[in-house]
């Protein structure tokens, strides 16, 4: 898919008209909700319209420019495609016509584009994308780069710093894990901004196993890896002024004769004992390491962690992802930037006096809360919490991402707009 935009609009036959108020011929925007209605039925507009099978043009030229970002950034949503195995795929031309818009277009093309590699390598197949090749592959495109930084831990490194929750969920699969650390820094920077994605390229539960509903898509269970690749390719990109740094643990959830039981106790890189109640909730366990990584060697000014945890947040409507965070100024920006991208985001409350229920009888923590089973987003963020050193809790964020579109075929990378915005105005 490519996008531009153009200064005069033709007199075609593929023009869709998008405006802020009731117009003939024009469809009429009001808030994000209809621009979210609106881009999951663009592909049934375009469908009985033949003229618009290779090309589309928006006319914007009458949207309020406050809703332009949202509404460009949703369409490209609605209409990603990921053909790359059909015999006869094509890309189609998706154009704009928004003349009171040129100071932002750009930017909005950048993000686009970030956000479509980012779909793509989300929706790679598990036999695609292992540990190993999805680290080849990051090290491969940012290889050309003299502004960062690359560093590929293998599982024999993974072992030897103490990174033993992430070996514990990876390292009995054929596929070894991987950890991917990228560093951009400027000469000048003003803030130090780490990322933790979480990245597990296929999940069977492991011992914990899922049955053949929940285990279809687990290969769109390294979206917290592929988000965080793209919100640290665009932040290069754009000549960010902030250090940013980005971990990605990567692993295969597999059951083999070795792996991780049910009941089994590991130390964790930061020293707690672990007893993993459940194999299943292996995102967090992989997280909780690199947190305490990130915590122990960065000094961060601000942790954000990208996960495909619990997808709770379909509880309360599509097009959604939750957060945590107990930082009320960092829940301010999460609300306001949603917005402005059209994205819907639900806060997981900080109610931290319910870390009594992760409290383990033979461990330090355990990994799940089975007393708030209908809770897992809220139980999940308090276990992280325990990985992320006090002095840097105030500036943590954790966000639970959504891994399904609404036809269960297509992951659309669901709050890499917001998250790349917050990061922009923090």
């Amino acid at each position: 898919m490519k996008i531009s935009f153009i200064s005069k609009l033709p007199k075609k036959n593929n023009i869709i008209h998008i405006s802020s108020r009731e117009e003939k011929g024009s469809i009429k925007i009001e808030s994000s909700l209809d621009i979210i209605k609106l881009s999951k039925s663009i592909n049934t507009i375009i469908d009985y319209n033949t003229n618009m099978n290779k090309e589309v043009i928006f006319n914007l030229r009458k949207l309020s420019k406050d809703k332009i970002d949202a509404f460009i950034y949703k369409i490209v949503q609605g209409l990603y495609s990921f053909n790359k195995y059909k015999k006869n795929n094509f890309n189609r031309n998706i154009i704009f016509h928004a003349p009171h818009y040129k100071a932002q277009q750009n930017k909005i093309i950048s993000l686009v584009n970030s956000a479509n590699i980012t779909r793509d390598l989300i929706n790679e197949p598990a036999n695609k994308i292992t540990p190993e090749k999805f680290s080849r592959y990051v090290k491969t495109y940012f290889k050309k780069s003299k502004r960062v930084n690359i560093k590929i831990l293998n599982d024999k490194n993974i072992k030897k710093l103490g990174l033993n929750l992430i070996h514990a969920v990876g390292g009995y699969s054929h596929n070894k894990p991987r950890v991917v650390i990228l560093e951009y820094k400027p000469l000048k920077y003003t803030k130090t901004i780490c990322l933790a994605g979480k990245g597990v390229t296929i999940d069977t539960g492991g011992y914990s196993v899922k049955n053949v509903r929940g285990m279809n898509n687990m290969h769109m269970d390294k979206e917290g890896a592929c988000v965080s690749i793209g919100l640290f390719d665009n932040l290069v990109k754009q000549n960010s002024k902030k250090r940013i740094i980005c971990l990605c643990p990567l692993v295969e959830n597999i059951v083999s004769n070795a792996s991780t039981k049910p009941k089994d106790v590991v130390t964790a890189y930061n020293g707690q004992t672990v007893e993993i109640v459940n194999v299943d909730a292996e995102g967090r366990l992989i997280l909780a390491d690199t947190l305490a990584y990130i915590c122990k060697n960065y000094n961060p000014d601000y942790i954000f962690d990208i996960a495909t945890l619990t997808s709770a947040s379909d509880v309360y409507c599509h097009s959604s992802f939750s957060y945590f965070t107990i930082n009320e100024k960092l829940s301010n920006i999460a609300s306001k930037q949603c917005l402005e991208i059209g994205e819907k985001i639900i806060r997981i409350p900080p109610w931290l006096e319910y870390m009594e229920y992760i409290k383990s009888n033979i461990a330090d923590v355990k990994n799940s809360g089975y007393k708030c089973k209908k809770s897992d987003d809220f139980m999940a963020s308090l276990f992280l919490m325990n990985f992320v050193e006090k002095k840097y809790r105030k500036n943590w964020i954790h966000f639970d991402v959504r891994m399904m579109s609404d036809n269960n075929e297509l992951n659309i990378a669901e709050g890499f707009g917001t998250i790349l915005k917050i990061i922009n105005n923090i």
